[in-house]
């Protein structure tokens, strides 16, 4: 409807007399029209004019717009294989899908349904194979946030059997949908006879000549009075056995044992449980899993010159990464043959006063090193020890803060470290005139206050034989301690050192054409991902050729691909692959017609977490439904599920009032009304030869 005020009304009296008065003189002479034409004529006329001038004012009218929308009923079936292993006798997955489908189609008369299907992740649609290998029920809750975070959720309708082995207890995270949640309760609380291997935990990383443990969990049920064997295996053959007996129906056993890394490589070990007879599935009674055996740790030596908290936080944030074995040596045991098997060496304020450090740098010639510059360093001696940084002492230290250099790119520095860097605290740094002598990457500059000045308070360099790094300012313990503050870990620090240290201690790797699988061990629903580097003769990445790979399975399957381009460099997405072990040779011709090659090895392994937990849960389907004014049922039930629907007061259709304003002049009818008064008047005037 049009809105006035006491301006639009004076405007429209102004119109209707400017239309009057406009037509009062176009009509004033009676001409050769008749009196009855002229009136209309007159009137046409004034209207017209009237309304065009009242437009000019640009008044506006209110426009409403009722939408509804129905509720939305969202249906998700668990999809799981351990629906289809544990059921009661008399529960039929066809007949039960068939009931399914037709109660869908009852309510699509009055709701919009939405089906979906949740197995390792939400799927859309109907499709019920019952073979998922994980169930994840808050990804569920999740979806419909992130899918129908504006829609009119009426109900969800969730069927499983309450059993969810990856992500959190789906009971919290159903709060946020705000709708009622009606379970469908399947599988049986029954406990059944079975014996199974519940967990196994490892490090998936061990090293040569070391021994490294594993712990098998054992769950039985209703097995009381057995006795079983567990053995664990390579391919050289058995490598542990031990009986034991069940002495309950809820038997629960811990086994420690310990193996031997023999040989580098990924190893293959088989935890093997000796049947008991009738057991309702015999397969979780055997688990691979799977070890890298590296050659040995890179050993890192923190040379100090006296006892320092950052020699403590050093060493504790370098030990975080397994990879990386520490010795601490002080000035009063320093002894040159420790220095022997140094993959890195770390000088914390060394050279000194008391340790000139000339023999021990010649001792390490070709060893990278990191130095650590503090109130015991002596400036003169460092600066003359390397030729990568000269320091005009100042005599004295001052506090800096660490500021972002985001021209580095010698590694890839974790993007929250680069934003809370600054607040980490201040380091103690020399004060004087600092000059860059060779080329360097600055990761930090020294900050001042506000003030971000040009001295370099983190730089690396590899422009000697060896690769040098130099922390110019000590304190690095307050990092790792504000880290925890801000953090609650000490990740940021920790990550950062094991990337320096990764950076200096790491061997170059000088082949042109590399190939590399994101992870070493994938799940068998994990898609396998695999990636390529290929340099010039300038050691510049490039990925003009096309580069192809073979994966092989151990039973000779071979599985071709080729790679994506992506930056720089190459990618490929295998997709899933059968759970096993793989090798693959990847080649590619640069354009000098020499090919070159590449070669690789990863594991799929066999995911049993169906198998681990075969008893429904309905006591958690009980609760998901009754904290958000929804109902439980078992299948019996179903006939009654579409009246529940439709009888919950919180199903409601939603009406939604759109109001908004819009000028006058940009309705079109307006338009043509005007248009046809002006179009019926002149086509009188031409019928009467006025014109």
């Amino acid at each position: 409807m049009p809105q006035f005020n006491i301006y639009s009304c004076l405007w429209l009296v102004c119109s209707l007399l400017l239309g009057l008065g406009y037509a009062f003189l176009l009509y004033r002479r009676k001409g050769s029209f008749s009196v009855e034409s002229q009136k209309w004529l007159f009137s046409i006329r004034a209207l017209s004019v009237s309304l065009i001038c009242f437009l000019l004012y640009a008044p506006f009218i209110k426009l409403t717009e009722k939408t509804v929308e129905k509720p939305v009923i969202i249906f998700a079936q668990d999809n799981s294989s351990s629906l289809a292993l544990v059921r009661p006798k008399d529960f039929d997955l066809k007949v039960y899908s068939a009931q399914i489908e037709e109660i869908r189609k009852k309510l699509s008369a009055d709701y919009e349904v939405r089906a979906l299907t949740i197995g390792e992740e939400v799927k859309s649609g109907s499709h019920y194979s019952f073979n998922e290998s994980i169930t994840d029920i808050t990804s569920l809750f999740r979806y419909i946030n992130d899918r129908f975070a504006n829609r009119n959720v009426g109900a969800v309708i969730l069927a499983t059997d309450g059993i969810y082995n990856r992500g959190g207890n789906p009971q919290y995270q159903a709060t946020a949908i705000n709708a009622p949640v009606f379970t469908i309760a399947l599988g049986d609380t029954v406990p059944k006879k079975d014996l199974l291997i519940s967990n196994i935990n490892y490090n998936t990383i061990a090293y040569t000549g070391n021994d490294f443990q594993v712990e098998v969990s054992i769950e039985a049920f209703l097995c009381r009075g057995k006795s079983s064997r567990l053995t664990v295996s390579d391919k050289t053959g058995r490598l542990f056995e031990k009986s034991f007996s069940i002495n309950s129906n809820e038997f629960r056993l811990t086994l420690p044992l310990t193996l031997r890394a023999s040989s580098k490589g990924i190893h293959r070990f088989t935890v093997k449980l000796a049947s008991v007879g009738e057991e309702l599935s015999t397969q979780n009674n055997t688990e691979d899993f799977f070890v890298e055996i590296l050659d040995g740790k890179q050993k890192i030596v923190i040379l100090a010159n006296s006892p320092h908290p950052d020699v403590s936080a050093l060493k504790q944030s370098i030990e975080a990464n397994k990879n990386y074995e520490v010795k601490v040596i002080l000035n009063a045991g320093l002894n040159i043959t420790d220095l022997k098997d140094a993959d890195l060496l770390i000088l914390h304020q060394i050279p000194s006063l008391t340790v000139p450090a000339t023999q021990l740098l010649q001792a390490a010639a070709q060893k990278p090193l990191l130095f650590i510059l503090g109130a015991q360093s002596n400036i003169a001696a460092f600066s003359a020890s390397q030729n990568l940084l000269q320091i005009s002492p100042g005599g004295s230290l001052q506090e800096v803060t660490a500021g972002i250099n985001s021209n580095f790119y010698t590694f890839v520095p974790d993007g929250k470290l680069l934003k809370e860097a600054p607040d980490l605290g201040p380091l103690l740094a020399p004060s004087g005139a600092y000059r860059i002598k060779s080329p360097a990457s600055i990761l930090f500059s020294q900050q001042i206050g506000h003030l971000l000045t040009d001295r370099p308070l983190l730089l690396l360099s590899d422009a000697f034989e060896r690769k040098v790094g130099i922390l110019a300012g000590e304190g690095i313990w307050r990092w790792r301690l504000n880290d925890f503050r801000i953090n609650g870990s000490h990740e940021l620090v920790d990550g950062l050192l094991s990337k320096i240290v990764q950076y200096l201690a790491g061997k170059d790797d000088k082949r042109k054409f590399r190939t590399y699988p994101s992870a070493t061990t994938f799940g068998e629903n994990d898609h396998v991902f695999l990636n390529a580097e290929l340099y010039n003769d300038a050691y510049e990445l490039i990925n003009t050729p096309d580069v192809s790979v073979v994966i092989k399975s151990a039973r000779n399957r071979s599985y071709p691909f080729v790679f994506s381009r992506t930056g720089n460099t190459y990618i490929l997405d295998a997709g899933t692959l059968p759970p096993g072990e793989y090798s693959f040779t990847a080649q590619t011709e640069p354009g000098n017609n020499k090919k070159l090659y590449s070669e690789g090895k990863f594991v799929v392994i066999q995911q049993q977490a169906e198998l681990r937990q075969t008893t429904a849960n309905h006591h958690l389907l009980y609760t998901l439904a009754k904290q958000s004014g929804g109902e439980m049922i078992t299948p019996r039930e179903l006939d009654r599920l579409s009246d529940m629907v439709r009888k919950n007061e919180l199903v409601k259709t939603i009406s939604y009032e759109d109001r908004k304003f819009e000028d006058l002049i940009n309705l079109k009818w307006i338009f043509f009304i005007i248009v046809s008064l002006l179009t019926i008047e002149w086509f009188s005037r031409k019928l009467d030869g006025e014109l």
